[in-house]
């Protein structure tokens, strides 16, 4: 949570770092479950070069492009989202609980990522810097809907970026991630070749 304004340019100059780290990939499908038992999941769907610059590797061969094989995956956070009041039950107050790697297709990785352990515990993270760090508040952000109706719905964080839904169904589920195949995309890659 920023309190003030060096904290939101920290955090914004943070965030650009984090784009220009993954210049070399792409986000995809962002599903974003509000559960009626107040849980929030939201599940960033990334594919990232496997080998962005072959002449990185292979300086013999003379080619700026990539081999055609990607890292996908989807990064799952989850939270508990209760109103900011009985009144205003629009703005919502955040508790991060977990985030995690799922669907990775990268072989044996994917077991390591698709354990219990793997998951970062961000609550229990936080209680151990609140009970061991003075300072330290847990932080629980807060969310503003500006615009909502059936099928949209506009959101603002604290530090007034925009995050914009729509609405594509009804079910509650996060997406099982079991049946992504841990390739390296090479499946798909002999799949266009037929």
């Amino acid at each position: 949570t920023c309190k003030t304004q060096a904290e939101v340019d920290q955090y914004n100059w943070f965030c650009e770092m984090h784009r220009a780290a993954l210049a070399i990939s792409t986000i995809g499908v962002v599903r974003q479950v509000i559960s009626r038992d107040g849980k929030l999941t939201n599940e960033f769907n990334v594919k990232v070069g496997a080998v962005p610059f072959v002449s990185d590797f292979l300086p013999f061969v003379k080619y700026s492009g990539g081999l055609p094989l990607t890292v996908d995956g989807a990064i799952v956070s989850t939270a508990d989202a209760t109103p900011m009041s009985m009144e205003n039950k629009d703005d919502w107050q955040l508790y991060m609980d977990t985030v995690e790697i799922k669907g990775s297709n990268i072989p044996i990785l994917r077991n390591l990522l698709d354990g219990e352990n793997s998951k970062l515990k961000s609550r229990e993270l936080s209680k151990l810097l609140e009970d061991n760090v003075d300072s330290y508040e847990v932080p629980r952000p807060a969310l503003r809907t500006t615009y909502v109706d059936s099928a949209l719905r506009i959101v603002r964080d604290e530090d007034d970026n925009i995050f914009i839904y729509s609405k594509v169904s009804d079910i509650e589920e996060v997406t099982d991630y079991s049946n992504v195949m841990a390739d390296l995309g090479v499946a798909s890659l002999l799949e266009g070749f037929n």
